[in-house]
C-alpha cells in the first residue's frame, strides 16, 4: 500500500471510530449516572485520539507536499534546493503529491467537524460539590443528584417521669432528590424524604433568575424551604447541633418550615440579601379545606466580611391569617431534648378560635479565625376572635471553636451557616476537622393566668468530627429543664408531664451528604 492509500485508511479508521462513540443527546438523557460517567470518559479519550491523529496527518500532509515539489538534486545545486522547497509550497501543486496534500486538507477538515460535533453533544461532569453535576457542553442544561442520610441515637435519664427515660435510634432524615437548570434562566429542584412512615416532599419548585447591577434576583414557585431565622434558614446538613434552637422551632407559622406558594429573593453583591414569600397552606393538605395564608420575609447584612472575619446582622418576620373553617384551636409544643424523645416537651395552653398570628426575630452572629458565635431572639403573638390574645418568646446563644483551625462555614449570600472547608480530610490521611460547641436555649409559653403555658431551659455541649466535606459524626449532651404548668384537659396521654422536671439527654449522629 502506497503512502496516500495508507493515509486514507487512517482517516477512514478515525472517522468510523468517532461515529462509533457518538451518542445523541436523547440517548444520553435515558442512561443512568454510571453510564453517563463512563460515556464521558470514553468520549474524552476518543477526542484525544482524534486530535492526535489530526496532528499526525498534518505532519504527513506537509511531508507529502514537500516531497512533490522537490526534484532530484546534485551536490552542485545545493544552495538552490532550499529555495525550491519554499517556492513549491507557495505555488499550486499538480501530480500525485498535490492530490495527497489536497485530500489531507479536506479530510482533516471533515475530521475536525466530527470532533466539534462530538464535543457539542458530550456531557460534562463536575464533582466539586460531592455529587456529579452533569451539564451540556454549553451549560444550558444541568442535572445533579442530591442525597442526605442522618442516622441518630438518643438516650435520656434523670427525669422524675419514667416515660421520659427512653433510648433508641432513628433515621432523622433520609433524603434523595435532584436539582439543576432546564435552560437559562429556568432552575428546578425536587427532594423526597423517606425517614418518616410516609414519603414526604421537601423542596419542590421551579425558579427563574435574573442578574442586575446590584446582584441577582430569583423567583421560586412551589414548595420552598422558608427563609426564617439564622438557625431556621440554615440547612440541617450544616446546623451546629443535632436539633435547631427553639427560636427556629417554636417561633414559627403553622405552615412550618416550608412555603407552598411564591418566594422571591434578591442576593446583593455586597454581602446582603432580602427575601419575601407568600404561601397558601401546606403540601399534602386536603384541597377541600381552606388553608392559612402566610406572608414571610427575612433580610441580612454583613458589615464585616473578610477572609478571616465576619459579622452578621439579620431580622425576619411573618404574618398569617388563620382559615376560620380549618383551625378551631391550636396548642403549640416544642421538643426540648431530641427529636427521638417526643415526651420531653414544653407545651403552651390551648388557644381557642385563633384569628391571626404575627412573629418576628432578630439575629446577630460573627466569626474570627477558628472562633464563631451567634445569638437569636424571637416572639410570636396570636390574636383570637374572642379577643383573648397571647404571645410567647424564645432566645438562644451559641459559641464554637475549631480545634483543627478551620473556620466555621458561613454563606454571605444567604446569611446562613454552611459547611467548613476541610483542610486535611481523613480520606487523604489527615485528621479531618474537629469542632466543639456550646449553646443555651430558653422557651417561655408562660404568658398570663389565662394562658398557662410551660417553660423550658437547656444547655447543650457538642462536638463535631468532619471526616471530609461529605461525612460528619456528631455528639451532643443536653441538660434540660421543663415546667409545664397545667395538664391539657382531655389529652392526658401526651401532656401528663406537668410540674418541674429535669434530666440529661445524649444524642449522636452519623451523617453523609452529597
Amino acid at each position: 500500500m502506497n503512502k496516500s492509500n495508507a493515509w486514507r485508511a487512517r482517516v477512514m479508521t478515525a472517522v468510523v471510530a468517532s461515529a462509533a462513540v457518538y451518542v445523541p443527546t436523547t440517548a444520553i438523557a435515558q442512561t443512568s449516572n454510571d453510564e453517563l460517567a463512563d460515556l464521558v470518559r470514553r468520549q474524552a479519550a476518543q477526542i484525544e485520539r482524534l486530535e492526535s491523529r489530526i496532528q499526525a496527518l498534518e505532519t504527513d500532509g506537509a511531508a507529502a507536499s514537500g516531497n512533490a515539489g522537490m526534484a532530484p538534486q546534485s551536490s552542485g545545486v545545493a544552495a538552490d534546493s532550499s529555495r525550491s522547497v519554499v517556492d513549491s509550497r507557495q505555488q499550486p501543486q499538480s501530480g500525485p503529491g498535490a492530490t495527497g496534500a489536497q485530500t489531507s486538507t479536506g479530510s482533516m477538515a471533515s475530521m475536525q467537524k466530527q470532533i466539534d460535533t462530538l464535543k457539542q453533544n458530550s456531557v460534562q461532569v463536575d464533582w466539586k460539590s460531592g455529587s456529579p453535576k452533569f451539564s451540556s457542553r454549553d451549560g444550558e442544561f444541568t442535572f445533579q443528584p442530591l442525597g442526605r442520610l442522618q442516622y441518630d441515637y438518643s438516650t435520656t435519664d434523670g427525669s422524675r417521669f419514667a416515660d421520659r427515660e427512653i433510648d433508641g435510634s432513628e433515621f432523622r432524615r433520609l433524603r434523595i432528590g435532584f436539582q439543576g437548570q432546564l435552560m437559562e434562566p429556568i432552575l428546578y429542584k425536587v427532594e423526597f424524604d423517606f425517614a418518616e412512615e410516609n414519603v414526604g416532599v421537601r423542596d419542590a419548585y421551579i425558579a427563574t433568575k435574573k442578574d442586575f447591577a446590584l446582584g441577582q434576583g430569583v423567583v421560586y414557585v412551589g414548595n420552598k424551604f422558608a427563609d426564617r431565622s439564622l438557625d431556621g434558614a440554615t440547612s440541617s446538613k450544616y446546623i451546629w447541633f443535632l436539633e435547631r434552637n427553639p427560636v427556629a422551632n417554636a417561633i414559627i407559622p403553622e405552615s412550618g418550615y416550608y412555603n407552598l406558594g411564591v418566594t422571591s429573593a434578591f442576593y446583593g453583591k455586597n454581602n446582603w440579601h432580602l427575601s419575601a414569600g407568600v404561601s397558601k397552606g401546606q403540601l399534602g393538605d386536603d384541597n377541600n379545606e381552606s388553608d392559612n395564608t402566610t406572608l414571610i420575609s427575612r433580610a441580612h447584612f454583613n458589615p464585616i466580611a473578610t477572609d478571616n472575619a465576619m459579622m452578621h446582622v439579620g431580622a425576619w418576620g411573618f404574618y398569617e391569617d388563620f382559615a376560620r373553617d380549618n383551625i378551631d384551636s391550636l396548642t403549640d409544643s416544642e421538643r426540648f431534648a431530641s427529636h427521638f424523645n417526643d415526651n420531653v416537651r414544653v407545651y403552651s395552653d390551648t388557644i381557642d378560635e385563633p384569628e391571626t398570628s404575627t412573629g418576628y426575630g432578630v439575629e446577630l452572629a460573627g466569626l474570627a479565625g477558628p472562633v464563631a458565635a451567634g445569638a437569636e431572639y424571637g416572639r410570636r403573638t396570636i390574636d383570637t376572635r374572642a379577643g383573648d390574645d397571647t404571645d410567647y418568646d424564645a432566645y438562644s446563644a451559641q459559641i464554637g471553636y475549631s480545634l483543627t483551625g478551620e473556620q466555621f462555614g458561613y454563606s454571605t449570600k444567604n446569611g446562613t451557616w454552611s459547611a467548613p472547608d476541610i483542610a486535611n480530610p481523613v480520606t487523604d490521611g489527615g485528621w479531618g476537622a474537629w469542632q466543639v460547641m456550646a449553646r443555651y436555649d430558653a422557651l417561655d409559653y408562660d404568658n398570663n393566668a389565662t394562658f398557662a403555658g410551660g417553660t423550658g431551659h437547656g444547655t447543650t455541649l457538642g462536638v463535631s468530627w468532619y471526616l471530609n466535606n461529605y461525612t460528619r459524626f456528631m455528639l451532643n449532651w443536653i441538660n434540660w429543664n421543663t415546667n409545664n404548668r397545667v395538664p391539657i384537659a382531655g389529652d392526658p396521654t401526651d401532656r401528663e408531664f406537668t410540674g418541674s422536671d429535669d434530666g440529661n439527654t445524649i444524642s449522636a449522629r452519623a451523617q453523609v451528604i452529597f
